[in-house]
């Protein structure tokens, strides 16, 4: 059986120890300035049906209390899961626009393993034959594997992955994936929930996207929300021009375009939880990655 062994926690995205890494996620939900300030209230059931969201991955010191907004409003509202589908950030370059893996049957992290959705992903793939099947596009990937230690702090080993990752994908591409990946978990007859992993304007020279030379602090905060606020509005077609208008660096610009798709068809709404960038961390301009957290729900 191939089981994906933890990548991103080799390269230091998140600790490979087992109690160091419960103890990050937790330093995250507690964290008083970029965190929610508390660990998730236990069985606590909310007012919300979360179905979505966008979640950033980079290192865990510089983004994981910007995810644990979003994580403690899931594990607050939604009791349990069976389905998490993640729809990551295609870093690599290998496989086609939309590519899952079904060569790794579990995905492994320091907190146990998590079993692959074999049937959903054989039905996405009847739903939507474009959608690739390649495992190096997986392999040394981080943008799905950083989100499930959080996930398995929630739900344990009770729910199954289907891991995507997208690059640069049109509006008619998204609807037509998201109306698939719609179907194929209404067929599975589970509680799923579909999640985008992507950071948001990466600036500096290292990226090769330099727009800014004064107040850039200040300034990639700005450029950001204007995507946030399309987001928010569900406004897919607002939010790819506006990619496209600044030759953006958001990295999972096509990870969010399916999300917020696949939101829409749930006639669900959207709300920003958190954003900071990482030079609210550093206090360095000279590179500056943003981070969201933002939830989908009916």
């Amino acid at each position: 059986m191939a089981i994906r062994e933890p990548q991103a926690g080799a390269w230091n995205f998140y600790p490979l120890n087992k109690r160091q890494l419960l103890n990050e996620i937790e330093k995250a939900y507690t964290d008083p300035k970029k965190g929610p300030g508390s660990l998730p209230k236990r069985g606590y059931i909310g007012e919300r049906q979360i179905v979505g969201g966008i979640v950033p991955h980079a290192g865990y010191y510089f983004s994981a209390a910007c995810a644990a907004w979003y994580y403690k409003e899931l594990a607050e509202q939604v009791q349990n899961i069976d389905l998490a589908v993640i729809l990551g950030t295609n870093h690599t370059g290998f496989g086609d626009k939309i590519t899952t893996v079904s060569y790794y049957l579990k995905w492994a992290t320091p907190l146990g393993t998590i079993d692959v959705d074999i049937d959903v992903i054989k039905s996405l793939k009847q739903l939507y034959p474009l959608m690739g099947d390649d495992a190096l596009a997986h392999t040394r990937e981080h943008s799905v594997e950083v989100q499930l230690p959080f996930l398995q702090y929630i739900y344990g080993d009770s729910f199954k992955l289907v891991p995507i990752v997208a690059r640069d994908i049109t509006l008619e591409e998204a609807q037509q994936f998201a109306a698939a990946l719609k179907k194929a978990i209404e067929l599975s007859n589970k509680k799923a929930v579909v999640i985008a992993s992507s950071d948001f304007t990466h600036h500096g020279s290292i990226y090769d996207y330099v727009i800014f030379t004064t107040n850039v602090m200040e300034n990639v905060r700005n450029l950001d929300y204007k995507f946030i606020e399309s987001i928010v509005e569900l406004d897919t077609k607002k939010f790819l021009s506006l990619v496209d208008r600044y030759s953006s660096t958001v990295c999972g610009y096509g990870a969010i375009a399916i999300a917020m798709e696949y939101a829409k068809k749930l006639n669900s709404r959207a709300k920003l939880l958190k954003y900071y960038h990482s030079g609210d961390v550093t206090g360095e301009e000279d590179i500056i990655v943003g981070y969201a957290a933002i939830e989908f729900y009916t």
